[in-house]
Order: C-alpha cells, then structure tokens, then sequence
C-alpha cells in the first residue's frame, strides 16, 4: 500500500476553477481546503469498505458453496463472520462526518481532519489485505478444520480492522465540542 496515491493530493488536483478561485477569497480559503479534506476523507472511507465489499462477496461464495455440498454444520460459523464483517463495513461507510458550518457540534481544522485520514490510510492496509485472504483463502473448498481455521483467520482480521476504526473514532470524540 506504500505506493498508492495519496487521496488528499488527487482531490486538490482535482479542484476547478471555482473551487481554486475560492482559494483565493479571503474567508472561503479555509472552508474550502477543510471541505477538501472530507471528501478525500470519504473517498478512503468508500475505498475501505469496497475492499470490505470484496471480502465479504468470497464468503458469501463460500457460503454457497458449503450449503450447496450439504455441509449445514459450519455455516453458523460463515453466518458470524458475515454478519460481523457487514457490521464493520456500515459503520466505516456510514460514519459521521465533520462540519464547516457556523456552529457545527464537531469542530474540525485542518491538523485533525488529516490526522483522521491518517488512521483511515493506516487501516486500508488491513482491509485490503483481509480482501486478499478473503480471495486466496478459497474457502468453498475447504471443509472441517481447515475451513474453521481460515473462518478464524478472517475474523481475526476483521477485528484487527475494527481496532483500527475504534482508534479512530476515539480521536473524533476527543475533537468533539460539548
């Protein structure tokens, strides 16, 4: 993941005249590059639930899999590793975002909003590398152990993920204004 782009520097790359004229305005400059910060926020919160996405698209292969060869006894086992992925997948994607506005209930400049994005950009390693398990794990044609074995191995790394996103809402918390 050291070699992928920084979000940040494509969505300053991708202002337009408007956004690069507000730049200039005195007032507009700090609203803009906070705003800024945000969707470039978003866009690495999206990238990470996509490889979420990915995960969980083999499992749910899986699944099928394994119920179609009529192994009923570990698809409990599919079934809560699913449900704890999608759970962790909502909470990424649907994650409350700061405010520019007058008198928004989290105040944010610019420092936090990239700090934040820096645990969001630490954490994407490890949804990426949960995706690729998920794919090279081939676990519809696991069975028994084996197939225990590689659940645990994922759900490992899904709470590994979730760690890394609670480490990041904590920071949000203590933006907070009261």
């Amino acid at each position: 993941m050291a070699d992928a782009p920084d979000i940040r520097e494509s969505v300053d790359e991708s202002r337009g005249l408007l956004k690069k004229l507000q730049l200039i305005v005195p007032g507009f400059r700090g609203y803009r590059q906070l705003e800024d910060l945000r969707a470039a926020d978003e866009l690495l919160r999206r990238q990470v639930a996509g490889q979420l996405k990915r995960g969980e698209n083999r499992i749910m292969d899986a699944r099928s899999a394994i119920a179609f060869r009529g192994d009923y006894g570990h698809l409990q086992a599919v079934a809560s590793l699913l449900s704890k992925l999608q759970l962790l997948e909502g909470d990424i994607m649907h994650a409350e975002q700061g405010y520019t506005g007058i008198s928004p209930s989290i105040r944010m400049d610019q420092s936090k909003i990239s700090s934040l994005y820096d645990f969001d950009y630490a954490f994407i390693s490890s949804a990426a590398k949960f995706a690729s398990d998920a794919d090279s794990l081939s676990l519809p044609s696991l069975a028994g152990n084996d197939l225990l074995q590689a659940i645990s191995r994922l759900s490992a790394e899904i709470d590994e993920i979730r760690e890394k996103w609670s480490a990041r809402m904590a920071a949000v918390q203590n933006i907070e204004v009261v």
